[in-house]
């Protein structure tokens, strides 16, 4: 017959009841709900463009804007990337997380980037005029989910990585296209101001993240956060620039961005 030490019984029941709240403890310390629980987060951030184009560099012959005769003004685009004619993007969002494990959650958010109007030169009339373009405003609102992976510790301090994808709608673009003290002929003055460039549309979005979180209290924490994130080419519009055989000048759209984000989470 075999016979369980008491004592013995005892020490294990204890460390199995020592174990329920050092894990509680755990994840309280890192700021992170419970396995099971959900969690909310606001963030703020700026983003850089690292990739992709707003329109391409093609040479054309401009003279029709002046009613010269053919060719006899050449006209010289050069390529401007996102980061030439919009710089830094903001961006803010919302999120909900589900805490799957200590280590594994879920989570779904809604997020906004934009910039301002960009206006800057983009090429060359003639032998040494200045062709400026001015852009509207760059505004998308998106959805997206995807997986974090915490690093968990007994530090306030708790790293993690995560992976995401998502939908964006983004807002149609439009463009004027000048020479400064020059007025293009009719129709072309009216045409190439505020003319359609890109209509926009949903377009998909995908990325990397990798951050830092620090606790604050027993239900809140701040993390920073930064990764590569992509999103496909926008829809372009041609019914303006096919009329000077442009066609082919926005056949880009698509975006790479690289943000730093402020985030503060709460369950």
């Amino acid at each position: 017959m075999c016979l369980i030490n008491p004592k013995k019984l005892f020490k294990m029941n204890s460390i199995k009841l020592l174990a329920v709240p050092s894990v509680f403890l755990a994840l309280t310390a890192s700021g992170l709900a419970a396995p099971g629980e959900w969690s909310f987060a606001v963030k703020v951030g700026a983003a850089d463009s690292v990739s992709g184009d707003v329109h391409r560099g093609p040479d054309f012959d401009g003279s029709v804007l002046l009613d010269l005769a053919p060719g006899s003004l050449p006209v010289d685009v050069d390529a401007k990337s996102f980061d030439d004619v919009y710089g830094s993007f903001t961006e803010l969002g919302l999120e909900a997380s589900y805490q799957q494990s200590e280590h594994l959650s879920y989570f779904f958010g809604l997020s906004q980037l934009r910039s301002g109007a960009g206006m800057l030169r983009v090429g060359t009339v003639g032998e040494d005029l200045p062709l400026n373009g001015r852009f509207s405003d760059y505004e998308d609102i998106g959805l997206h989910g995807g997986v974090r992976y915490h690093f968990t510790n007994e530090s306030s301090w708790q790293p993690f990585v995560s992976a995401q994808i998502g939908l964006k709608d983004v807002d149609g673009i439009t463009a004027s296209f000048s020479v400064p003290g020059v007025t293009f002929v009719a129709p072309y003055q009216a045409a190439l101001t505020d003319a359609a460039f890109y209509d926009g549309g949903t377009v998909f979005s995908y990325g990397v993240g990798l951050g830092v979180s620090y606790r604050v209290s027993d239900g809140g924490a701040f993390s920073v956060e930064t990764g590569y994130y992509m999103q496909g080419s926008m829809d372009d519009d041609d019914s303006v620039l096919d009329v000077l055989g442009l066609g082919a000048l926005n056949d880009e759209g698509d975006l790479d961005y690289m943000p730093i984000t402020l985030r503060y989470s709460f369950s």
